[in-house]
């Protein structure tokens, strides 16, 4: 059953697709740490990770009072294993079988997957709440990086993609 906020998200997502012509990524040379992207208006600077494991096994966290709305990577992307394997500490399958049991136990569902990911970075800076991961090199000026538990991508201990 879709929601009328899934059918809104996922039109908002298919225009915005329609709109942008963003070329692909080569996935030759990527950094392996992810940066976690934001709207520059965004109120915080700084997310723990807990609470970003917390948001993407589905659960709700607020932010400077605000819902954040996770928004992810295709299944079989690189990224997408890299933070999932970090983040959540599951394979493919098994967040896979997690999100089929919620489903079925009448939860939510998983985070909508956007890509390419430059689209998933113009979805992040245009949808208020929005959050979502990427590899640094294809943050924008759209976006803000966020801290994860005070540290950047480029910091010894970082722990989201490695």
């Amino acid at each position: 059953m879709t929601t009328r906020k899934g059918c809104w998200f996922s039109s908002w997502v298919a225009a915005v697709l329609l709109a942008t012509a963003a070329p692909a990524v080569s996935e030759g040379a990527e950094e392996h740490a992810l940066a976690v992207v934001v709207a520059k208006a965004f109120p915080a600077d700084n997310l723990s990770f807990g609470d970003l494991k917390h948001l993407y096994m589905g659960n709700p966290v607020y932010v400077g009072g605000k819902k954040l709305i996770p928004v992810t990577q295709p299944v079989r992307a690189s990224a997408r294993v890299a933070f999932d394997q970090s983040v959540l500490g599951m394979s493919p399958e098994a967040a896979a079988r997690y999100w089929i049991d919620r489903r079925i136990r009448g939860q939510s569902g998983p985070p909508k997957a956007v890509d390419p990911p430059e689209l998933l970075v113009k979805v992040v800076s245009k949808v208020d709440g929005a959050i979502g991961y990427v590899r640094p090199g294809v943050v924008s000026g759209d976006v803000k990086v966020v801290r994860i538990d005070g540290k950047r991508p480029s910091d010894p201990g970082y722990r989201v993609g490695r």
